[in-house]
């Protein structure tokens, strides 16, 4: 058979607009059939034909058509394809949105995901990091939770109330074994392990976050007890 032939038998298995992760479906399916280098030429040549669309290098889709004409990718399917099966999650003001921390949205959607071939892609309005962690519901908890603290300042139109009663959630949560396993593969400051350290004392977890802390520092987070008071000011508690 043909490499033509093998290749679009294959891509019979997806629907339109669904992205197809080229490295991925060749390591896969095709590897043992075909020769790599013939293989993307293939995929170039369905593109120029208009079989297939690239939506980033090395991931491409089968474009779906209306009577009015070409029906471009979705945000949502986007998403789709890189958090679908514990594979990864989204981050930024969709997160906050979903924690009804504010009401502000943000035009671009950013995702940590473990099935990105490379450090990072933008596909449309979704940024996507590599991130190389199984994202059980245990682990996307506690990475919402440290995305929030490291970005407490800079969450625009924070609602007070809203936070204070995620802080409740964050702490009974948490899981020492999954938050080491977190920062084991990926970075969050000092300043907010801290914030997190303040967090779970205020409503007494036991924990073992001073280790990853310096006794001589001080770090820059807000405290419990102030953040009880703006939201009391605020006459929502």
């Amino acid at each position: 058979m043909k490499s033509s032939h093998i290749i679009k038998n294959e891509l019979r298995n997806y629907n339109q607009n669904e992205l197809i992760f080229a490295s991925k479906l060749f390591r896969e399916k095709l590897e043992s059939m075909l020769n790599e280098v013939a293989y993307y030429k293939m995929l170039e040549r369905m593109c120029q034909s208009g079989e297939l669309a690239k939506a980033a290098k090395g991931i491409y889709y089968i474009p779906a058509f209306s009577k009015y004409g070409l029906v471009p990718l979705s945000d949502e399917q986007i998403i789709s394809a890189f958090t679908e099966n514990e594979t990864g999650m989204v981050i930024g003001y969709s997160l906050y949105n979903s924690y009804n921390l504010t009401t502000q949205i943000s035009k671009n959607i950013n995702i940590l995901s473990s099935s990105l071939e490379g450090l990072s892609k933008t596909i449309k309005n979704v940024q996507i990091k590599q991130l190389s962690i199984d994202f059980t519901i245990e682990v996307r908890n506690m990475i919402s939770a440290l995305e929030i603290l490291q970005n407490f300042y800079n969450i625009e139109d924070l609602n007070y109330t809203a936070f204070i009663e995620y802080s409740k959630t964050i702490a009974d949560n948490f899981q020492e074994e999954v938050f080491e396993t977190v920062l084991s593969k990926k970075h969050y400051k000092k300043s907010t392990i801290s914030f997190l350290k303040d967090i779970l004392d205020y409503y007494e977890i036991s924990h073992h976050l001073n280790k990853h802390l310096s006794s001589l520092s001080k770090y820059k987070n807000p405290k419990m007890e102030e953040l009880y008071a703006i939201a009391q000011s605020s006459g929502r508690i």
